[in-house]
């Protein structure tokens, strides 16, 4: 059985999704003690690419009518016996009975502290303990996604064309694998082809394309302006996105 990490983390990009757990029943609990909320990454999804060590913040709000003592224990665990580490807590009072307590996890994905098959959704396992001895725990207190990054290349546009002219825009999507630190082509996935005309500030679907087993996609275009081309993916369950440089097209 290969070793599995202690300690993982994230990278935030730019292209992310916010996770948030607004409200959480909590079981087993002692008393009124209850967990509100449970914000990951800052709320935006964890992507993670090669050969990085990064981090990321872990932040639980309780509530209690005596007021929160602290958040401990708490956990991240996800796919496939993943597991992370969290720091100790620090704890804010937001009021008489409300307290938000932030640790923070790394992870290095050069020593291969995580595994492709961890991809997907994670969950926090937190302990809120009240002033007055109650508690709530949940082992499913918040979810976030835990992604592998991606990236994504445009070939075969022409600079120049004759108007009315056709053209082949070829594209290429891979992702990290995090066992061993390199990216490879991303099979099965549904890419867009975009279209921005010059002096335009839109960009508009001129094809949709799923990837052959090598992450390959290719798309006819007939060339009726100058303009701009792009590929893009919107990620998946356990992809993050990824688009490609804007490569411009002269029509003559």
């Amino acid at each position: 059985m290969r070793r599995r990490s202690a300690f993982l983390a994230v990278s935030a990009v730019a292209a992310t999704a916010a996770i948030t757990v607004p409200s959480i029943a909590t079981s087993p609990s002692h008393g009124d003690t209850a967990i509100t909320s449970v914000v990951v990454n800052d709320g935006r999804t964890v992507v993670l690419g090669a050969d990085r060590r990064e981090t990321f913040r872990v932040s639980v709000t309780a509530t209690d009518d005596s007021g929160i003592r602290s958040v401990s224990p708490v956990g991240v665990w996800g796919p496939k016996y993943g597991i992370l580490k969290v720091s100790p807590m620090r704890c804010v009072r937001q009021s008489a009975t409300t307290s938000t307590c932030t640790g923070t996890v790394s992870v290095d994905t050069g020593r291969k502290q995580v595994w492709n098959d961890e991809a997907g959704t994670w969950f926090v396992d937190a302990q809120a303990n009240a002033n007055d001895g109650d508690d709530a725990r949940s082992g499913a207190a918040g979810g976030f996604s835990l992604k592998r990054a991606s990236r994504l290349g445009v070939y075969g546009l022409p600079a120049r064309a004759p108007a009315g002219s056709r053209a082949t825009a070829q594209g290429w999507l891979s992702r990290v694998w995090w066992d061993s630190g390199d990216y490879h082509g991303s099979p099965d996935d549904h890419l867009q082809l975009l279209f921005r005309p010059d002096g335009g500030d839109t960009w508009t679907p001129v094809a949709d394309e799923v990837t052959n087993p090598l992450g390959q996609v290719s798309a006819g275009v007939r060339l009726t302006e100058s303009g701009w081309y792009r590929w893009v993916f919107a990620g998946s369950k356990w992809t993050g996105p990824a688009r490609s440089k804007a490569v411009h097209v002269a029509v003559r």
